[in-house]
C-alpha cells in the first residue's frame, strides 16, 4: 500500500513539472482557444439575433455577421489543418529531445522518479493539452460553420472543413503526439528532431487526405440526360461518366468535347453515372478516419515506450 501512494505521488510530482515547464505554452494555448470561443459565440450570438433585412447597411445587420463567420470559420479551419504540424514539432523538440540533448532528464531520474514516469509524463501532459485544444477548436468552428455552410469555400467536402468538424484533428493531433515523442527519442537533437517530426506528421496527414474520400463506400446516382447530373446540396461527387444502354460506365473522355450527339449515339450513350458522398456519410468517414489514425497512434507510442524501456528502464 505505501508503495502504491509513493508511486502515485512520483507520478503526480514528474507531471506537474513538465507542466510547469511548459506553462506559458499552454497559458497562451489557453487564452488562444477562449478567446476564439468567446468571439465566436459572439458573433453567432449576435447573427442569430438580428432580423433579416435585405435592404440593411453596416458593420452590424445580419450580412456583415454572416460574413464575419464565414472568414473565422475559414481562418480556424486552415489554422487546424497546421496544428497537428505544430504539435509534433513541438513535442519532439522542446519537450523531448531538448531533455535528453542537454542531460537534465539525469537531475529528474536522480531524485527517484523511474523513467519510464518520466516519459509517460513528457507524453501525456501534451496528449491531454492538445486533446482539449482540438475539442475546443472543433466546438469553436461548428458555432460558426452553421450559418456559413453554404459558402463555397466551407462545404464539408472541404479537407480543411472536414478536418475540423469531429474527431478526426484530436486523433491526428495524439498521433502528433507519439510522432514527436518517438522523433524525439531517437534523434536527440532539437531542431532536427522537430523537422523530421513534422515531415513524418506531414506525410501520414497527405496520405490521409489522398484515401479519406474513399474511406466509405460512396453512392452511385444515374440521369437520364447525358449532359447533367442532378447533384443535391451537400453531396460530394467523387467520380462521374457517361452510361451507356448496357449499364456500362465509360469515362467523359470517350465524347470530348460533351453535347456531341453523333459520339453518344455512337457509343450507345443514354445517360450519366455518377459517384457520391451524401451529406449523411459525413460521419462514417469521420468515424473510420479516426479509428484508422488512433491506431496508429497508438502503434507510435507503443514503440516509443519500447524503445525507451530498452535504452533507459
Amino acid at each position: 500500500m505505501s508503495s502504491l501512494t509513493t508511486s502515485r505521488t512520483r507520478l503526480r510530482g514528474i507531471t506537474w513539472v513538465v507542466v510547469r515547464q511548459h506553462r506559458r505554452l499552454i497559458t497562451t494555448t489557453a487564452v488562444l482557444l477562449v478567446t476564439a470561443a468567446l468571439v465566436a459565440s459572439g458573433l453567432r450570438i449576435a447573427f442569430e439575433l438580428t432580423p433579416y433585412d435585405e435592404n440593411a447597411e453596416g458593420l452590424f445587420t445580419r450580412f456583415a455577421y454572416r460574413g464575419g463567420l464565414t472568414a473565422l470559420a475559414d481562418f480556424l479551419a486552415s489554422a487546424a489543418v497546421l496544428l497537428p504540424l505544430l504539435v509534433a514539432a513541438v513535442v519532439a523538440g522542446p519537450v523531448i529531445a531538448r531533455e535528453l540533448e542537454s542531460g537534465t532528464h539525469q537531475l529528474v531520474w536522480s531524485q527517484s522518479v523511474p523513467p519510464t514516469r518520466w516519459f509517460a509524463a513528457k507524453i501525456a501532459v501534451p496528449a491531454l493539452t492538445v486533446a482539449v485544444v482540438a475539442v475546443g477548436l472543433t466546438g469553436s468552428f461548428r458555432v460558426l460553420w452553421g450559418p456559413s455552410a453554404g459558402d463555397h469555400r466551407l462545404g464539408w467536402q472541404e479537407r480543411q472543413v472536414f478536418l475540423t468538424l469531429g474527431p478526426t484533428l484530436a486523433a491526428h493531433c495524439l498521433l502528433a503526439v507519439a510522432v514527436g515523442a518517438l522523433t524525439g527519442l531517437l534523434v536527440r537533437r532539437t531542431m532536427v528532431a522537430m523537422s523530421v517530426a513534422g515531415l513524418a506528421t506531414g506525410i501520414v496527414m497527405a496520405v490521409m487526405f489522398a484515401l479519406w474520400e474513399r474511406l466509405w463506400a460512396p453512392a452511385t446516382a444515374m440521369s437520364a440526360d447525358p449532359d447533367s447530373m442532378q447533384v443535391k446540396p451537400g453531396e460530394f461527387v467523387l467520380d462521374s461518366g457517361l452510361l451507356t444502354a448496357s449499364g456500362e460506365r465509360l469515362p467523359d473522355s470517350v465524347c470530348f468535347p460533351p453535347q456531341d450527339a453523333a459520339c453518344y449515339a455512337a457509343h450507345d450513350v443514354v445517360g450519366r453515372w455518377w459517384d457520391h458522398h451524401p451529406a449523411s456519410h459525413l460521419w462514417p468517414l469521420q468515424l473510420v478516419e479516426t479509428g484508422i489514425v488512433l491506431a496508429l497512434a497508438a502503434a507510435v507510442a507503443y514503440a516509443a515506450f519500447r524503445i525507451f524501456r530498452r535504452r533507459h528502464a
